[in-house]
């Protein structure tokens, strides 16, 4: 298993670090770094085989990765039956995983009778989510039935996001206008928690990096964007004091 490779961390950040370089290289495009991701899932997870399918705007899903043709036969069969642990996922929003196909041949009869004769013994379906929503799922399929480990489906979960980054990868001019579109915007929110820390610490007579860390807790307290806490204070919809009272 990959927890007793000596240099398994090594490869990881290698693995990652070669797909985070195609997510800002200008000369890569979403396919390729798809196909890196299904590599890694591979290389360095040890899974046997790995795909990627998408929800296709047009309706329906379509496969746009796999590591091999027999990864890519098996995701194919998925889209077509309607049937399987990545179809599942994407359905759900949930991590699918079935750690012995042998044992649950009825959940997906037309898909476990298949992907048995191809060889595969176990999968692992991750979903892949932007902004609320599913769009899309990564495969992980195992010629062994032993358990999945924690530290694999972790590690999934992360190579799945960084798929989803690889969806929405720009290049060329949009990407360097949204670059400075988003930075701009970066720098005007520091104004306004600047602004709103300014006022908190004035006004309980704290000193600024205690009022900057009450912002801090109350935005992830109550699930909002630092900016928006500070328009907040600034705007007086929310009181100073109220953010020492709902840390308490």
């Amino acid at each position: 298993m990959l927890e007793d490779v000596p240099d398994a961390t090594s490869h990881l950040v290698d693995a990652l670090s070669a797909i985070t370089a195609q997510l800002v290289d200008d000369s890569s495009d979403s396919g390729s770094t798809l196909y890196q991701i299904a590599g890694t899932c591979v290389n360095v997870l040890e899974a046997d085989a790995a795909g990627i399918m998408v929800v296709d705007p047009r309706g329906g899903v379509a496969v746009v990765a796999a590591s091999d043709e027999r990864a890519r036969l098996v995701e194919l069969l998925q889209t077509q039956i309607d049937q399987g642990p990545c179809i599942d996922c994407m359905r759900t929003s949930e991590i699918v995983e079935a750690s012995d196909l042998h044992e649950i041949t009825g959940r997906w009869p037309d898909f476990t009778s298949a992907v048995l004769e191809a060889g595969y013994r176990s999968v692992l379906a991750v979903p892949m989510r932007l902004d609320g929503r599913t769009v899309g799922g990564l495969n992980l399929l195992y010629t062994r039935t032993e358990g999945i480990s924690a530290h694999d489906r972790g590690w999934s979960v992360i190579l799945a996001r960084l798929a989803v980054l690889g969806l929405t990868q720009e290049v060329g001019e949009p990407r360097t206008g949204r670059l400075a579109e988003r930075t701009m915007s970066l720098l005007n929110d520091r104004v306004h928690v600047g602004h709103a820390t300014g006022l908190v610490a004035g006004t309980l007579g704290i000193a600024p990096a205690a009022a900057c860390a009450a912002l801090e807790d109350y935005a992830q307290g109550n699930g909002v964007a630092l900016r928006d806490v500070a328009h907040r204070i600034t705007e007086g919809t929310v009181r100073p004091a109220e953010l020492l009272v709902r840390q308490s």
